[in-house]
C-alpha cells in the first residue's frame, strides 16, 4: 500500500471516529434512553452482517456490530464497560437497542453474566449448511475480506482457493452443532426467535416481516440492505482438495452438505 493510500484511508477513518465523538456527545445531551433490546446470536459466517443490514433499515432501531469481539477488546477482559455501550442514550427515534454476539465472543464465566440480562430478546441465527459456513470463514480469513457491498468487485476465484484440513473437518462441523444446540438451552426460557440464513436469503420479504414483528416495529425495508453474497461459486470450485472432502462426508451425516 503507498503512502497515499495510506493517508486517505488513515484520514477517513479520524473522520469517521471525530464524527462518532460528535453524535455521541449529541446524543448524550440530548438523546434518550431506550426501552428495548435485541442481540444476534450466532456463529460467524452465517448472514449476520446481511441480517443486520436488514434490521437497521428501521429508523426506530439502533444496533451496534461485534462489540464482545476479539478485534474490539481482549476477551474475557471489561465485559461490563462493554456491555454498558447498549445502555447509553440513543436519538430519539430509537425505540430498540441491539448488537451480534458470536458464540466464542464471551468465555463461560462471561455468558453467566450475560445471562442475567433477560431484557434482552433473542434472534438466533444458523446456517443449515455449515460445510458452507467452515468455508466462508477460510475464505474470509484467506482475503481478509468480510462484508461485500453491491458496489464492490468479486475477488478473483483463484484469490479464494482454500484447502480444508480433512483431519479436523468432523470435529469443526460438530463444533458448530454442539455452539447452535448450547445456544438454545441458554436461552430456552427467553423470548427467541430461529433464524435460518437459507431461508432468509431465499425469502427475504418473509422472514424480515417475522424479524419486525418480533422486534415490534414494522418499517424494516429490505430494499435498503447493500450487502450481498461473497462467495457464489460451487463448493467444487472454491475447495482445493474438494475430492478429499467429498470423500470423508459422502458416507456421513453430513452427506447433504455436499449438494449445492
Amino acid at each position: 500500500m503507498n503512502i497515499r493510500v495510506l493517508a486517505v484511508k488513515l484520514c477517513a477513518r479520524m473522520t469517521s471516529l471525530y464524527e462518532r465523538l460528535i453524535l455521541r456527545t449529541y446524543h448524550n445531551l440530548f438523546g434518550q434512553q431506550s426501552l428495548s433490546r435485541f442481540v444476534i446470536v450466532a456463529h460467524a459466517r452465517t448472514g449476520s452482517n446481511y441480517l443486520l443490514d436488514g434490521i437497521i433499515s428501521s429508523k426506530l432501531i439502533t444496533a451496534y456490530h461485534e462489540i464482545f469481539a476479539g478485534h474490539n477488546r481482549t476477551i474475557g477482559k471489561n465485559f461490563e464497560k462493554v456491555l454498558s455501550q447498549l445502555y447509553r442514550k440513543e436519538n430519539k427515534n430509537t425505540r430498540i437497542v441491539g448488537f451480534k454476539l458470536f458464540y466464542n465472543h464471551l468465555t463461560e464465566e462471561e455468558w453467566k453474566k450475560f445471562l442475567s440480562h433477560d431484557e434482552f430478546k433473542i434472534i438466533h441465527l444458523t446456517r443449515a449448511n455449515r460445510l458452507k459456513t467452515i468455508v466462508s470463514l477460510d475464505v474470509a480469513f484467506k482475503t481478509n475480506e468480510w462484508t461485500r457491498f453491491s458496489r464492490v468487485k468479486e475477488k478473483r476465484l483463484v484469490d479464494k482457493w482454500i484447502f480444508l484440513d480433512t483431519t479436523n473437518l468432523f470435529e469443526r462441523l460438530e463444533q458448530i452443532q454442539t455452539q447452535e444446540a448450547l445456544a438454545r438451552e441458554r436461552f430456552k426460557d427467553r423470548p427467541m426467535l430461529e433464524v435460518v440464513y437459507e431461508e432468509m436469503v431465499k425469502n427475504p420479504r418473509k422472514i424480515f416481516q417475522g424479524i419486525g414483528a418480533f422486534l415490534d416495529v414494522d418499517d424494516i425495508n429490505i430494499t435498503k440492505i447493500k450487502i450481498i453474497k461473497q462467495n457464489s461459486e460451487k463448493l467444487d470450485q472454491l475447495i482445493g482438495n474438494y475430492d478429499e472432502v467429498y470423500q470423508l462426508l459422502k458416507n456421513s451425516k453430513y452427506s447433504d452438505f455436499l449438494n449445492d
